[in-house]
């Protein structure tokens, strides 16, 4: 196999190991990930819980912080009510006496209303945070269990860095620069095996580039066996190999 294939068949590979470290180092462990989701639906319940106590408690407190100035304000009607000196002033004070207890009774209402969403929540949240309590002991100890494993972990990104690094000394910058512009386009690998397609009738098996299924056309399959160069899929772009069991 050439040399620069060979290399860049590692590099793609350490590449791969790196982010795969990476996402491990940064993230949440396979054997984790269940009880994380349910640590984290249990955590945004609590908080809206926490949210709806708080805002139902805000409710009451303008309620009754309403129901107190409707007060005041019928205390001075009520003593207004001695000192008008015609019908017409009797009348529009007692209109407003009536606004001022509707208020009264609206308010009053709404603060009723709001401290049973209150008590409601509360009473929900008590029960969420004493269920929650075994999770969080869970996730707790899961947690310290990864934080141990995290330095392993680190130490491994950073030997791929070094693997990854050590591996583009090795080659030229243009075929850096190549992979690279291959790899932003597709992430997932700028490298593709050819495999062969069996088909029926055919006496020559067809090979294809595995990534996007393209025929590889057989002067190109001839020229990947030979190694001499880097050869690219007509379809995709992506740099094409041989699998060792394939190379016969």
């Amino acid at each position: 196999m050439n040399q620069n294939l060979q290399n860049i068949l590692e590099l793609q590979t350490a590449l791969t190991q790196l982010n795969e470290a990476d996402q491990r180092l940064h993230g949440i462990p396979d054997w984790m990930r269940e009880l994380h989701e349910e640590h984290t639906v249990q955590t945004k319940e609590i908080e809206r819980l926490e949210e709806t106590a708080a805002e139902a408690a805000r409710q009451r407190r303008a309620a009754e912080a309403a129901v107190q100035d409707a007060q005041e304000k019928l205390k001075k009607y009520q003593q207004q009510i001695n000192k008008v000196s015609t019908q017409r002033e009797y009348g529009a004070i007692l209109q407003e006496i009536d606004t001022v207890k509707g208020q009264i009774t609206t308010s009053e209402e709404a603060a009723f209303s709001a401290l049973d969403q209150h008590e409601k929540a509360d009473k929900e949240l008590a029960a969420l945070r004493e269920s929650f309590r075994a999770t969080e002991e869970r996730y707790a100890e899961e947690m310290a269990r990864w934080e141990g494993e995290k330095p392993g972990v680190a130490r491994q990104v950073e030997a791929l860095k070094g693997r990854v690094a050590d591996l583009k000394k090795g080659l030229s910058r243009g075929l850096v620069a190549q992979f690279e512009r291959i790899l932003d386009r597709y992430p997932g690998g700028a490298t593709a095996p050819v495999r062969p397609i069996e088909r029926p009738g055919l006496k020559q098996r067809e090979w294809h580039c595995s990534a996007c299924n393209y025929r590889v056309r057989p002067q190109v399959v001839v020229e990947i066996r030979n190694g001499d160069t880097l050869v690219q899929c007509d379809s995709c772009k992506r740099i094409l190999f041989f699998p060792e069991e394939e190379q016969a």
